[in-house]
């Protein structure tokens, strides 16, 4: 069963050029990380040169919170997040001690 993840987070207009630069190049050994863990059909959209949009579909087969635990700890990983951190942005609520940055939106309606 296929499981939709859409999450959003908010950029600096003037961080959105080398946030869209760095994904050009996304290191091999993560996009690897990804697929390993059941992620399929992955896109970036960004909004008004300030808000982002991660689409994601979830093939695995253990809960999707175990995956990305899983994702989190392979090769590559946390200095890839670590560098897009630089440019992104927690929204506007999100607690400053907080561990999320993108934030899980809620499917209203799907329809194939």
């Amino acid at each position: 069963m296929v499981m939709r993840i859409a999450m959003t987070l908010d950029i600096a207009p003037d961080d959105l050029a080398p946030y869209m630069e760095a994904h050009k190049q996304v290191p091999e050994e993560v996009q690897h990380a990804l697929t390993s863990v059941g992620i399929r059909n992955l896109s970036l959209w960004v909004w008004n040169e300030s808000r982002m949009f991660y689409y994601a579909e979830y093939v695995g087969s253990e809960p999707f919170e175990d995956a990305m635990a899983r994702y989190a700890k392979m090769p590559g990983v946390k200095e890839w997040e670590q560098r897009m951190h630089k440019y992104q942005k927690k929204l506007p609520g999100t607690p400053e001690d907080s561990d999320v940055w993108w934030q899980p939106m809620i499917n209203i309606v799907h329809q194939d």
